[in-house]
């Protein structure tokens, strides 16, 4: 078996195609690489890949664990905010969130963004259950939040 050691690979003008085992990386122009994905599907690296996390504990105070995420604003029973640390180009990325409390038995736990509060560092949420068809009472939970979009 043989070692290649080195700092950096350089590639040529046109596309270029790493082989990792049988996966074919590629590169196709500047800040672009595609990895072959599920079948011969290929899949952006850069836009595959969640750019932060966090997870809130249900205290609201806490937070458990988070990636990109400089801190958490806690502002009130289910009443939070998230500050990137690395900001998103715009205020179109995506947003994936749940909540959960085992303490909440019957009752429905949601997330929801507080109305057009996303900046490309930060944006509000409010967590809530629904205790009627119609009514909902904001309540701490454990939150989970992921998101995907362009890094500035």
């Amino acid at each position: 078996m043989s070692e290649i050691i080195l700092d950096t690979i350089t590639g040529k003008s046109t596309a270029t195609t790493i082989t990792i085992g049988s996966t074919p990386v590629v590169s196709s122009s500047a800040n672009s690489m595609t990895i072959r994905g599920e079948g011969t599907a290929q899949t952006s690296i850069q836009q595959g890949l969640a750019k932060a996390w966090i997870h809130v504990v249900a205290d609201g105070a806490s937070i458990s664990d988070s990636f990109n995420i400089s801190s958490h604003d806690d502002d009130g029973s289910g009443d939070g905010g998230i500050n990137i640390n690395n900001d998103m180009s715009n205020n179109d990325y995506a947003i994936t969130s749940m909540a959960s409390d085992a303490g909440a038995s019957t009752v429905i736990t949601t997330l929801e963004l507080t109305q057009n509060t996303e900046a490309t560092g930060s944006f509000d949420y409010e967590t809530a259950y629904a205790n009627s068809s119609t009514n909902r009472t904001n309540h701490d939970a454990n939150r989970m939040i992921v998101i995907h979009g362009d890094l500035a």
